[in-house]
């Protein structure tokens, strides 16, 4: 582990974003985030006020929505790589990654 990061800040940004840093490249990714995020700070911000929002002096205008083709349904579901009973078969998602007591025990043996 990298003694720039703490191992309980590892721990809880691989919880938050399901993604696992027991890897030297997955470390490198970490720091290289941390180094680019890091330069937020030096940004002087005194005497600016916080935005409720990116578009906070602007209306948005939404357009009208015309259906101009559609009634396909054969036709879209070749897109898809899985299909079941005429619906989209979406790919699985994040994986939770083992507790911190598994993952340790799998450390132990790498090379960090």
């Amino acid at each position: 582990m990298s003694a720039q990061i703490p191992a309980d800040l590892v721990d809880k940004l691989e919880r938050l974003a399901l993604v696992d840093f027991r890897t030297k490249q997955g470390l490198e990714c970490l720091q290289k985030a941390i180094r680019f995020a890091d330069q937020l700070h030096v940004v002087d911000t005194s005497g600016v006020e916080p935005m409720d929002s990116v578009l906070e002096d602007r209306a948005l205008h939404l357009r009208d929505d015309m259906v101009t083709e559609g009634d396909c349904p054969e036709e879209l579901l070749q897109l898809s790589k899985s299909t079941f009973e005429e619906y989209f078969v979406a790919p699985p998602g994040n994986i939770p990654l083992p507790t911190r007591d598994k993952r340790a025990a799998i450390l132990k043996h790498s090379e960090f």
